[in-house]
């Protein structure tokens, strides 16, 4: 019997794909992080999840953090509120994999 689908959400930290031409996403930075929020039956299926979605967008997911169900990160007293709209839109669209905002950087730490 499959588990029941939860709502995760995590921190994904993504780069440009190299193979991709022309890629904009972040403008001239180097990368980003950014909440993703889906429902899935596991941590790992979020993990292949999401490592999917930012393929499709041109990106290569380099880190997934503080991955766990919505609901307990919710529970924190410092979680970020963008998640409450992401909740809406992930509830409303069950389907889709429901990215926020992009906080890129300009340098990666080997420079």
């Amino acid at each position: 019997m499959n588990s029941p689908l939860s709502l995760w959400t995590g921190v994904a930290c993504l780069k440009p794909n190299p193979g991709v031409k022309n890629f904009r996403r972040f403008g001239k930075d180097r990368g980003a992080y950014v909440n993703v929020v889906a429902w899935v039956r596991s941590l790992q299926e979020f993990q292949r999840l999401v490592s999917k979605r930012a393929n499709e967008l041109g990106c290569v997911l380099i880190e997934l953090e503080n991955v766990q169900l919505l609901e307990s990160r919710m529970k924190t007293p410092d979680f970020p509120e963008e998640l409450i709209t992401m909740r809406e839109t992930a509830t409303r669209q069950p389907g889709d994999t429901v990215f926020g905002a992009f906080f890129s950087w300009q340098q990666d730490e080997s420079n």
